[in-house]
């Protein structure tokens, strides 16, 4: 892996910052590591920067264990695979989503060990559309040390809190797993996280896959958009760790859009 340098090339950086006002091939962020980031990410596949892709940022930053970032590429229609890359993280790829039948839409909660442009490229075929914002933020996210282990009873390992509401155009689901995220870069503290998540319909067809990398923030929250299947009262949930072990779990379905409504899980 290149070094990467642990010195903010940016000054001046508003919290977040629009990365596209238009489609193009230059960098809106300036970052140096822009060119890096795309040859070790992208697979020598064209790129364009494109406002079609969003990525939400919180305006302050409290929690650099917790950030949270939304990934919204509805508008682009349909896509084959999004990648969320943070430049100056120690591990930059974050996640990996495959919205097999699902739209390309995703939030979740990160670590930052620094202020760095945080992207969400998206590939439609041979292209990848990029899209992304800096955040500006206090140092330590990636190698503070993990309070999972002390505040989780690890009988309850991969215990996940799961919830499907009806869209007008499909289903929103959102999960929370109780696991660590570790990275691995504490001393005594090898790396173990939740590595692999599918969401599958009653028959078993795949909805969307993700791969889950360091950055993740512990006990991962995660909101997808899979669609309607034609047929099954519920979701399946399959999450696999660096360990093995795999958690499964049943989430059912509204039956119309009359049920959609707001709610915790």
């Amino acid at each position: 892996m290149p070094f990467l340098s642990p010195f903010r090339p940016f000054i001046d950086r508003p919290f977040a910052r629009a990365a596209a006002p238009s489609s193009g091939s230059r960098d809106p962020l300036d970052s140096p590591l822009w060119p890096t980031m795309a040859e070790r990410y992208l697979g020598g596949r064209r790129a364009v920067f494109d406002d079609a892709v969003q990525v939400v940022l919180p305006p302050v930053t409290e929690d650099q264990t917790q950030v949270p970032v939304t990934v919204d590429a509805r508008a682009l229609g349909s896509a084959d695979e999004v990648l969320v890359i943070a430049d100056l993280n120690p591990f930059p790829l974050t996640l990996r989503l495959e919205p097999v039948a699902a739209k390309p839409f995703v939030a979740f909660r990160m670590k930052i060990e620094q202020g760095t442009p945080i992207r969400a490229a998206v590939r439609r075929g041979d292209v990848w559309h990029v899209g992304g914002r800096y955040l500006d933020a206090a140092g330590g996210g990636c190698s503070v040390p993990p309070v999972v282990e002390k505040s989780v009873d690890w009988k309850s390992l991969g215990e996940t809190r799961a919830r499907v509401w009806s869209e007008e155009d499909g289903l929103r689901l959102r999960l929370r797993m109780t696991h660590p995220m570790d990275t691995g870069m504490l001393a005594n503290i090898p790396l173990f996280l939740i590595e692999d998540l599918s969401v599958t319909d009653a028959a078993g067809t795949v909805l969307a896959r993700l791969n889950l990398q360091e950055p993740v923030a512990d006990n991962p929250t995660l909101t997808l958009l899979p669609d309607r299947p034609a047929a099954g009262e519920a979701l399946t949930l399959r999450a696999r760790n660096t360990n093995g072990a795999v958690f499964t779990v049943r989430v059912p379905i509204p039956p119309n859009a009359a049920d959609r409504q707001e709610g915790r899980l």
